[in-house]
């Protein structure tokens, strides 16, 4: 029977809570508002558990304006908790308001799937069916051997579902798995290792074998006692090392499967291969292509097999064997003993014999090779190389002892004294570093490589000769040619007789009789030295001189430098080769002989790599311009003159000036790099830069002022036309005067086109001028705007389209006209206007409006006439006619066909009563 005790007093409640502070050092003290209800042996069958506690408390909240009793949470002592198939026991218990349990100290659990737990704490959270813990968990199958630890468990009730992470242990049988991080499936029987995981089992197989591992990601199947992965491994087995990308194992048997990139060590070798494959037995298979080493000895094959007994390997198909020495021979089988070291190789009629050592290898239809004493011989066709020696040919003897050796048809290289003849026929001595070569012969040494029909190179003399024609290639790849030479080994000298070419990256050097050193890389030419640039093809000569590797080439008598079609005449010069750069001192005399011109200049340089002259006091002429400056650049390839400060430049026709120009020969195109100035017979140009063509007097500038003798002025940021036709369109912000009858008209514009031409007097003036885009012309009190005006000032014309008005002021009168259409002739001062024609007139306070189809003022007489839908209006009336006629001068209005006339009162005249209302009633208005 249940004994129950309720305390309600504060004291009671805090004492209880200390209590329980003993086994819960994280619980909450009871608030004022709770009560506690103690239960001893207590039975809870509530949410789906069964718990059996030897003492239980129900925290209850009490709301005092409320009936409402709740409970918050549940606590146990020694309990016992039963829920989905589990019983765990333990020390203490929670239940919380959301009826999660959770269990700490002492935990035990049993599954019915036969799994025992032990933990320090479990919790299992209502809903999920999932118990979790964080402070180390071993679950035990003992019915399947199987032991799981881990430091975080979560898991299903059944355990049939379990994850651990941190400090994983797995034992089944005699094999652990360590891991961070694993999955177990009791329905699966399979355990997954995730991340790094570590094998260990002794026992193993019937050999009783120790088996190690490590493996990233790694899963056993307790069924089929197969351990697999497919990450790289590494399998410590019975003193054998495996490693793999994919593994299958039969802890059982000891038969494997390694696959991927598979190597094994075992007695101090390491073997790469495709596979490997054992059935338990005695013997390991290697499969596919096979290499292996201790580090003295190595082998390598198409495929092989291990004895664990007998301790040897049988490697076949293209082998090669290595001795212990460093001795390697291929062939097609071969057997090696690990304990004795020695390597068995069988050849075949198909392949051929290799033969390497760490500094030897052969290869030949024939081999003789002695490991005490070193001689080889080789015949039928061979390579040797070694760390001293590589040759080639038909044939090769070499004593060792001595140093002599033959080749016949090929060639050989001391590595060491980087030296190397080949020919037809070789006699050498190694140590004496004597060649002889005869037929094809080419000798090369640390600093140059000799080509002739026979070369006696004796190092043990100290000289190299070249008794016929040669070539000589340096370290650098700079090339002599010649007729004959020797060479000084000693004193590294080299002498050419008779005339030479040297050829280095970019340039050629010609001349007769060299002596070259080659301590201080300087040479020396007799006579007629010329370096020639091979990128541009221009050329340095003189009558002798020196030069300097990859520094300078010095030309000390009579220099002349020639690029394209310019020829550079001085005293003498050096070519910098570091610079890439020529300089000349003093008088420079240039020629160009293409455009027939000429000039003089001052203390020049030429930069090779920019094809840039550069010199001072420069004056020159062609065909028909003069030019001068104080700094000329000249870039030879763009046909490019650059002319700074005090540049003159004058043609036929004209004189430009200012302070930098690019000048282009061929063009004889002049671009304007800062401010200039242009005189072109009667017209004065200034601008900010800009090109002017002296041969086809093409004008392209930005800020261009153009200003005639007669001072018609023009001026717009870009200017482009002819100086020669006088035809020329300015464009943006155009502003400009010409003169009628030396009346000033000023205008302006987007764009302007302006057409010049001699006048009787033979002075040049504006002949027609054509204004687009927000033109505007203004002359005495009169004013014209439209997007498209042309003016005739010599023929006193005018036209005018688009967004077209007319402002006109006269005695007090303005009068402003609009039309689609606006032509005028000065000279009979008749303005014709169509589409869309208004006429406003304003006098002081009066206003008059017409409207109509078209219109015509003849400023003569007077006279303004208006045809179609004619609409007059003043302040007071409005006529509408078919035409009208208005008098300016005496404000009379005559009307043709049809009319009306219209007080603003709204009075009106109907047709019919015609003439006689209008001498009787309106004269007030038809006499404006």
């Amino acid at each position: 029977m249940n004994k129950k005790k309720i305390a309600y007093s504060s004291l009671i409640v805090v004492v209880l809570v200390l209590g329980y502070l003993n086994y819960f050092a994280d619980e909450e003290k009871v608030s004022k508002s709770e009560e506690v209800v103690e239960t001893v042996d207590a039975v809870y069958n509530q949410s789906g558990y069964h718990i059996e506690a030897g003492k239980q408390r129900d925290y209850i909240k009490i709301d005092k304006n409320r009936d409402d009793i709740t409970t918050s949470k549940t606590t146990f002592e020694k309990a016992k908790a039963v829920f989905d198939g589990l019983v765990v026991t333990g020390d203490n218990g929670i239940l919380n308001a959301s009826k999660d349990l959770l269990l700490k100290n002492n935990i035990f659990g049993k599954s019915l799937s036969g799994w025992e737990i032990n933990t320090e704490e479990i919790e299992y959270k209502k809903g999920t069916e999932l118990i979790k813990s964080t402070v180390g968990v071993t679950a035990t199958n003992k019915d399947k051997g199987i032991v799981i630890s881990g430091r975080n468990f979560t898991s299903d009730t059944r355990l049939e579902d379990v994850n651990l992470m941190g400090d994983i242990k797995f034992t089944v049988k005699d094999i652990t798995l360590e891991a961070e991080k694993a999955k177990y499936n009791d329905k699966k029987k399979i355990v997954d290792i995730l991340g790094v995981a570590r094998l260990n089992g002794n026992n193993i197989g019937d050999t009783k074998g120790e088996i190690k591992g490590e493996f990233q990601g790694i899963s056993y199947d307790l069924n089929t006692n197969l351990l697999k992965t497919d990450h790289p491994f590494k399998i410590s087995y019975n003193n054998i090392d495996l490693y793999g990308d994919h593994l299958v194992l039969n802890d059982k048997t000891e038969a494997f499967e390694i696959t991927g990139d598979v190597y094994i060590k075992v007695d101090g070798y390491k073997i790469n291969l495709t596979s490997i494959t054992s059935d338990g037995g005695d013997e390991i298979f290697f499969n596919g292509k096979i290499e292996g080493t201790n580090g003295e000895n190595s082998f390598s094959g198409d495929s092989g097999v291990y004895n664990k007994i007998t301790k040897k390997f049988v490697v076949k198909g293209n082998l090669e064997g290595h001795d212990k020495k460093g001795g390697k021979l291929t062939t097609d089988y071969a057997v090696y003993s690990t304990e004795t070291k020695e390597l068995e190789l069988y050849g075949s009629n198909k392949k051929d014999i290799v033969y390497v050592s760490p500094t030897e290898k052969a290869i030949t239809k024939s081999l003789k090779y002695n490991t005490q004493t070193g001689d080889i011989s080789l015949k039928d066709g061979y390579t040797y190389n070694s760390s001293i020696y590589d040759s080639k040919g038909e044939e090769l003897y070499y004593n060792k002892e001595s140093g002599d050796g033959k080749v016949k048809n090929g060639y050989i290289k001391n590595i060491k004294e980087s030296q190397e003849a080949s020919g037809k026929d070789i006699i050498f001595n190694q140590i004496k570093k004597n060649y002889i070569v005869q037929g094809d012969a080419n000798f090369k040494d640390k600093l140059y490589t000799l080509k002739s029909e026979k070369i006696e190179y004796l190092g043990e003399k100290g000289f190299a000769y070249l008794p016929s024609k040669f070539e000589v290639v340096n370290n650098k790849n700079d090339k002599f040619i010649g007729k004959k030479a020797e060479y000084n080994i000693a004193k590294k000298l080299f002498t050419t007789f008779g005339e030479f070419e040297y050829y280095t990256k970019d340039n050629k050097l010609t001349g007769e009789n060299l002596l070259y050193d080659q301590n201080t890389e300087i040479g020396k030419v007799e006579k007629n030295i010329k370096s020639i640039n091979l990128k541009d093809g221009s050329e340095i000569l003189s009558n002798k001189g020196e030069f300097k590797k990859d520094q300078y080439v010095k030309l000390m008598d009579k220099l002349k430098l020639k690029i394209k079609n310019t020829v550079i005449e001085a005293n003498s010069g050096e070519y910098r080769l570091k610079d890439e750069k020529v300089y000349i001192p003093g008088e420079i005399i240039l020629n160009d002989n293409i455009r027939k011109s000429n000039g003089k200049v001052v203390d020049g340089v030429y930069n090779v790599k920019t094809k840039m002259f550069f010199a001072k006091k420069f004056q020159g002429e062609d065909e028909k311009n003069n030019i001068k400056s104080d700094i000329i650049r000249y870039y030879v390839n763009e046909d490019k003159i650059q002319l700074e400060k005090n540049v003159v430049i004058k043609g036929e026709n004209s004189v430009a000036t200012g302070e930098k120009f690019d000048y282009y020969k061929e063009k004889e195109l002049a671009k304007a790099l800062v401010p200039f100035k242009v005189i072109y017979t009667d017209y004065t140009v200034t601008g900010d830069n800009g090109d002017v063509n002296l041969k086809t007097n093409y004008l392209d500038g930005k800020n261009i002022k153009i200003v005639s003798k007669l001072k018609e002025e023009f001026r717009g940021d870009y200017v482009q036309g002819s100086m020669k036709t006088m035809a020329l369109d300015f464009k943006g912000n155009v502003k400009g005067r010409m003169y009628q009858e030396n009346t000033p008209v000023d205008f302006q514009g987007d764009f302007v086109r302006g057409y010049f031409k001699k006048d009787k007097n033979g002075e040049y003036r504006v002949n027609r001028v054509e204004i687009r885009k927000n033109a505007v012309i203004k002359k005495e009190g009169s004013t014209l705007y439209s997007d498209y005006i042309e003016a005739q000032p010599e023929k006193k014309l005018i036209y005018a389209k688009d967004n077209t008005k007319g402002i006109m002021k006269d005695k007090g009168v303005i009068t402003e006209v609009t039309a689609d259409i606006l032509q005028g002739n000065l000279n009979t001062e008749v303005i014709e206007l169509i589409g869309d024609v208004r006429i406003e007139r304003k006098d002081k306070n009066k206003i008059f409006k017409s409207f109509s189809e078209k219109g015509r003022i003849e400023k003569k007489i007077d006279t303004i006439y208006l045809i179609g839908n004619v609409k007059l209006e003043d302040n007071t009336s409005i006529i509408t006619a078919d035409e009208a006629e208005y008098n300016t001068k005496t404000r009379k209005i005559k009307l043709r066909g049809e009319y009306f006339v219209d007080y603003k009162a709204n009075q009106t005249m109907k047709v019919g009563e015609g003439i006689k209302r209008v001498n009787e009633g309106y004269n007030n208005f038809i006499k404006k």
